[in-house]
């Protein structure tokens, strides 16, 4: 059964490259943010970037995201995606 576009514009065998706080890893879309992102701040951050980059049109983003924790801390969450 064919699975739903994750990213609108994306197809899920898109190859893509992260970086999210210093720690790189490779693979698909769908393998990226379905099977491989344990923390849900990192998955956020990956999935906005490639909204931004599907609306867009450009191959590339990356930035910071901040997020609080549990104790009303500030945490900061640096990530980079590219298309491969």
């Amino acid at each position: 059964m064919r699975q739903k576009q994750i990213v609108k514009g994306l197809n899920n065998s898109q190859r893509i490259r992260v970086i999210v706080n210093g720690v790189g890893f490779g693979g698909t879309i769908g393998d990226v943010l379905l099977n491989s992102m344990c923390f849900t701040e990192q998955r956020v951050a990956v999935w906005r970037a490639l909204e931004v980059m599907a609306r867009e049109g450009i191959t590339g983003y990356g930035g910071q995201n901040r997020v609080y924790d549990e104790k009303m801390q500030v945490e900061t969450i640096s990530f980079q995606v590219d298309l491969v």
